[in-house]
């Protein structure tokens, strides 16, 4: 599922929350933004690859890793096995909290 997944899931969450499921409990994540890439787009490529940002609590705080995402609700979803790691705070950010990224090449 994940080499066809698109953005849309997540365009559609933006400011909104989803759920990690981490092996040590469940950490809630806000979308904060989502890009599209088409330059990395492979000439068979069966969608546009992506990446996602998003902001968390300082702690407890998630090591980089493969990670359930889940969305609760009557438009609710699950993906499993997606890498998410941290990154810096973005630069349009308040700069509070932990920021994660995953990228759907």
């Amino acid at each position: 599922m994940l080499d066809t997944l698109t953005s849309a899931p997540f365009a559609a969450r933006m400011g909104k929350s989803l759920t990690v499921e981490a092996a040590e409990g469940e950490l809630v994540l806000k979308v904060l933004s989502v890009k599209e890439n088409p330059l990395a787009a492979g000439p068979n490529a069966k969608r546009t690859p992506f990446s996602v940002t998003l902001q968390g609590p300082d702690s407890p705080c998630l090591s980089d890793g493969c990670f359930n995402l889940r969305v609760d609700g009557e438009d609710g979803w699950r993906l499993e096995g997606v890498y998410v790691n941290r990154i810096i705070p973005p630069a349009n950010s308040d700069g509070k909290g932990a920021f994660y990224q995953a990228i759907f090449g």
